[in-house]
C-alpha cells in the first residue's frame, strides 16, 4: 500500500506546495496506530493492518486516478471498502451527501476519519501562515465544524475509548488553532485576508 500511495500522490503538495501530500497520509496512519495501541481496542491483527492500510490510502480514490483493482492488488477487499467509505464522491464544497455517508460508515472508517480530521486540523494550525486566515474561515472551518459534529453524533460500540481519545485530541488541536487565529487577527487589527 505504501508504494501505491507514494506513486499516486508523488506530485501532490499541501500548504502552497511546501509539504509533500504523502506526509498527511503517513500522519493519519501514525495517529491511528498510536491511538489503537493506547486503547487496545483492535485486537484482530489482520483488521488492524487493514485499518492502517486504509488510513494510509484514504485519499487514493478521492484525489488520484488510481483504479480499484490497483488498490485490491496492493491490499484486500476490506481496505478498498474502507477507502470507499472515506471518499467524498463529489468534492469538499459538497458535504451534505458526504456527511450522510460518514454517519453510515463502519466504525473503522469513522475512526480513520477522526484521525484524518485531527491530522488536518493540526496541519492547518502549523501551516496557517501559508494557508491564510481567509482560507481557514471560508474553506476549512465549515468542514471542520460539520465533520466534528457529525462524528460526535455517531455511536462507537467497538471503539469507544479510541473515539473519546481522538475527540479529546481534536478538541485540543482545534483550541490551539483558534488561539492562533485570535493572535493573527489581533496582529492584523481584526482583518481577514482572502
Amino acid at each position: 500500500m505504501e508504494d501505491l500511495v507514494k506513486e499516486y500522490h508523488k506530485t501532490q503538495y499541501r500548504n502552497k506546495d511546501r509539504v509533500p501530500y504523502v506526509e498527511h497520509l503517513i500522519g493519519v496512519k501514525s495517529i491511528l496506530s498510536s491511538v489503537l495501541e493506547i486503547t487496545g481496542e483492535c485486537k484482530d491483527e489482520v483488521l488492524l493492518g487493514d485499518m492502517l492500510d486504509a488510513a494510509l490510502g484514504h485519499d487514493l480514490i478521492e484525489d488520484t486516478s488510481v483504479s480499484k483493482d490497483e488498490i485490491m492488488n496492493a491490499s484486500d477487499e476490506r481496505v478498498l471498502h474502507l477507502i470507499e467509505e472515506l471518499s467524498n464522491p463529489v468534492d469538499d464544497t459538497h458535504t451534505d451527501e458526504y456527511m450522510k455517508q460518514i454517519s453510515n460508515a463502519s466504525e473503522e472508517a469513522r475512526v480513520i476519519k477522526y484521525c484524518d480530521l485531527l491530522e488536518n486540523t493540526t496541519s492547518v494550525c502549523y501551516g496557517l501562515q501559508d494557508l491564510g486566515i481567509g482560507w481557514f474561515y471560508n474553506f476549512y472551518e465549515p468542514i471542520l465544524k460539520r465533520t466534528t459534529d457529525n462524528l460526535a453524533n455517531t455511536e462507537f460500540i467497538n471503539y469507544p475509548k479510541t473515539a473519546n481519545l481522538l475527540r479529546s485530541a481534536l478538541k485540543m488541536s482545534t483550541s490551539l488553532l483558534y488561539d492562533k487565529l485570535k493572535l493573527y487577527r489581533k496582529e492584523n487589527n481584526g482583518r481577514i485576508e482572502e
